[in-house]
């Protein structure tokens, strides 16, 4: 299994492609990936910054449930202000989608990360 993550934020939202870069399908739920739970925010000294209060997860998480063909990609977008409502403090500050696919029958599970992207004010 090797899914892939990148974050572009673009104006007021953000946007995360998930990619199959394996040689083989996958199927995992993206129920469990919703607004800040799903990411980390850290300043400029690597100390992490709180994000805005976490969504309440669905109560089916299978309705979530995504199936890439290697090679093919999907993409996840969050609102600015779910993630950081007040906007950071000031300073720099660098953000990272990190989400757990939760485990389900017959479907993956594990830990998708994306590169930090620095923030811009």
């Amino acid at each position: 299994m090797a899914l892939s993550a990148a974050l572009t934020p673009e104006g007021d939202r953000f946007a995360v492609e998930l990619v199959n870069e394996g040689d083989e399908p996958v199927r995992f739920s993206t129920a469990t990936m919703l607004g800040s739970a799903a990411f980390e925010l850290r300043d400029d000294g690597g100390r992490p910054v709180p994000l805005g209060p976490p969504p309440m997860p669905p109560s089916d998480l299978a309705a979530g449930m995504v199936e890439l063909a290697p090679g093919a990609a999907t993409t996840l977008t969050f609102g600015r202000a779910e993630l950081l409502p007040d906007r950071p403090p000031p300073g720099r500050h660098r953000l990272r989608f990190a989400a757990d696919a939760p485990a389900l029958e017959d479907a993956w599970s594990g830990r998708i990360e994306s590169p930090w992207v620095e923030l811009r004010p």
